[in-house]
């Protein structure tokens, strides 16, 4: 297990396109793939050879769901969303299952 957290927000699904695509462009993206009815993106370092991968995101119903495995900051390798939740004024509470 790592750092979890969840930022509990209502997206709409042009913004979730939309964060689709910024998370695609994340120069640490890996993978996309479905697992238990839930979408998960994979992002890791070039230095990380291992298995786990250094974050984890879940799209889930109520929000994004967030596992930093290398990082107790939320928003590392994540600025881009960070911005785009500022800059679209997309209200959200931070959730953390870390504590």
């Amino acid at each position: 297990m790592g750092f979890e957290y969840k930022i509990k927000t209502t997206i709409t699904a042009c913004q979730t396109k939309d964060i689709h695509v910024l998370l695609e462009q994340n120069v640490y993206f890996e993978r996309k793939y479905h697992f238990d009815n839930n979408e998960f993106w994979d992002f890791r370092h070039p230095e990380n050879p291992g298995k786990i991968p250094n974050a984890t995101i879940i799209f889930e119903p109520d929000g994004i769901y967030i596992c930093q495995y290398g990082s107790s900051f939320l928003w590392t390798y994540f600025d881009a969303l960070k911005n785009y939740l500022d800059i679209e004024k997309i209200e959200f509470k931070i959730l953390d299952y870390s504590d």
